[in-house]
């Protein structure tokens, strides 16, 4: 067995993607697993009503980095393909535009707060404006690095501003005990901040920052309709949160967190590895190789829904580790949350399509009809059934937006994916899913209904991806 694990990881780390994948995903554990173990940190400093605060806040400022950059990091994908001998110059010139963008949104949003003199404190929103357009910077750095394969650099990317920024959070709680909420959050910025200097210094020393016009026109066509799309795509994912808090309480929103946290790991990790399946299908779809875009497509479906039903296993065992016995009743909520973090996952298969085609429209049409029906689901089921009907909201929202999408994308499109493999699968998890939902306090029972499920993975379709890795398949 040892030997085959072995010999699985050499024959990975002969692909360049596949390697690429091995680095981000072993990136994204590190950078992600610091933040689990962040919130056992945080759950036990802070009441559990600024703990729910400061997942507000974060929330707001991802809704804030939708726009206030103006998305045009989702461009250099494109721009690889496009201006495959000018692509520094690019990335250049559209990052000044995005700096640009970035400061006079500040200034505007923090001009407009002091005007309303409402109830939202002008250091929190300028906090949140400054952490925004670093974290843009990071990611438009990231998205660089993952056309041109630079998987070494990007990890450190994906795991060294997690660290600096809970570790400062850390000190600044310590020593400013009387505000932890405010501590907290000025970790978060300034912690992204340095990384978003670091950034923009290596990217302007690669080439000289310059307004050129064409180069502005061709990101801003494929960044504005996709604002709607991050947007709309956020309000699917975070305004569960701010509705909790507005119509339920902070607390209420702080037990509900703990459980999105754990999902969200399944949304990471999918990210991380389409570090190195995006720029892999956009080689594929270029050159119109549908049966290899398929096959690979299989392959992946196959190893995240063995990585989903592991994480339905040890959730509850998670979200014990990582918070106070008040924050347990959410872990009857977590299977239905993760199996929504795996639809996120499929219909990502869609959308990369659509962005390769720049269809950026339809992708925004479609989020948004899907972000209204959450809208309108939440405003009816959260004060009935409080964090149960966030989540049954945001289930029934992402069995829409995989549908919408499946639809919008064309038939030479369809070629590229396998609709029966992704249905399968995810009948399949929804099923374990609903099974673990049962048995969520008999630990012993879940684990072992766990190794039944992986074996007949396995012995399905696991046996046969495994020999291709190993040299000796197809």
């Amino acid at each position: 067995m040892i030997e085959k694990i072995l010999g699985l990881i050499g024959a990975l780390q002969k692909k360049e993607y596949a390697k690429a994948s091995l680095y981000y995903v072993a990136a994204n554990i590190i950078g992600q697993g610091v933040v689990l173990l962040s919130s056992a940190v945080f759950t036990r400093m802070m009441s559990k009503s600024d703990f729910g605060l400061v997942s507000t806040y974060s929330t707001w400022v991802l809704v804030l980095n939708t726009f206030i950059c103006l998305n045009l990091f989702v461009t250099v994908r494109n721009a690889y393909i496009d201006y495959p001998d000018d692509y520094d110059r690019y990335n250049s010139s559209v990052l000044l535009l995005s700096l640009l963008s970035g400061v006079v949104l500040t200034v505007l949003i923090v001009a407009g707060v002091s005007l309303v003199h409402g109830s939202f404190s002008l250091e929190v929103v300028l906090l949140a404006c400054i952490q925004s357009v670093a974290l843009n910077v990071v990611n438009y750095m990231m998205a660089i690095q993952s056309m041109k394969n630079q998987y070494r650099q990007r990890a450190f990317l994906m795991i060294a501003p997690n660290w600096v920024h809970i570790l400062l959070s850390i000190v600044l709680m310590l020593v400013f005990t009387q505000n932890l909420f405010m501590a907290k959050i000025s970790g978060n910025a300034f912690g992204i901040l340095i990384f978003g200097v670091f950034c923009c210094l290596v990217l302007f020393r690669k080439a000289v920052p310059e307004i050129c016009p064409s180069y502005w026109k061709y990101a801003l066509i494929i960044a504005v309709p996709s604002i709607f799309n991050t947007l709309s795509d956020l309000i699917l994912m975070q305004c569960d949160r701010l509705m909790l808090t507005s119509m339920v309480g902070a607390e209420e929103t702080a037990e509900y967190s703990i459980i999105y946290n754990v999902g969200s790991i399944i949304v990471a990790i999918y990210q991380a590895a389409n570090g190195a399946w995006t720029p892999w299908f956009y080689n594929r779809a270029a050159n119109r190789e549908y049966a290899e875009a398929r096959k690979y497509q299989g392959h992946y479906l196959l190893l995240f829904t063995a990585f989903t039903c592991g994480m339905i296993t040890i959730s509850p065992e998670l979200i014990r580790f990582m918070s106070p016995v008040n924050y347990w009743g959410g872990i009857r909520c977590v299977a239905p949350i993760i199996v929504a973090s795996y639809l996120i996952f499929l219909y990502a298969f869609l959308t990369a399509f659509l962005m390769f085609e720049k269809k950026t429209g339809k992708i925004a049409r479609n989020t948004v009809i899907a972000a209204a029906a959450n809208l309108l689901l939440n405003y009816y089921l959260i004060p009935a059934y409080r964090s149960a009907g966030a989540v049954a909201a945001t289930v029934l929202s992402y069995v829409l937006l995989f549908c919408l999408h499946y639809f919008s994308v064309d038939r030479e499109g369809k070629d590229y994916f396998s609709l029966r493999a992704m249905l399968l699968n995810l009948a399949f998890v929804s099923a374990y899913g609903a099974v673990l939902y049962t048995l969520r306090d008999l630990w012993l029972l879940r684990y072992l209904l766990f190794i039944v499920a992986m074996i007949f993975l396995y012995v399905i379709k696991g046996r046969t991806v495994l020999k291709e890795f190993l040299g000796s398949g197809s």
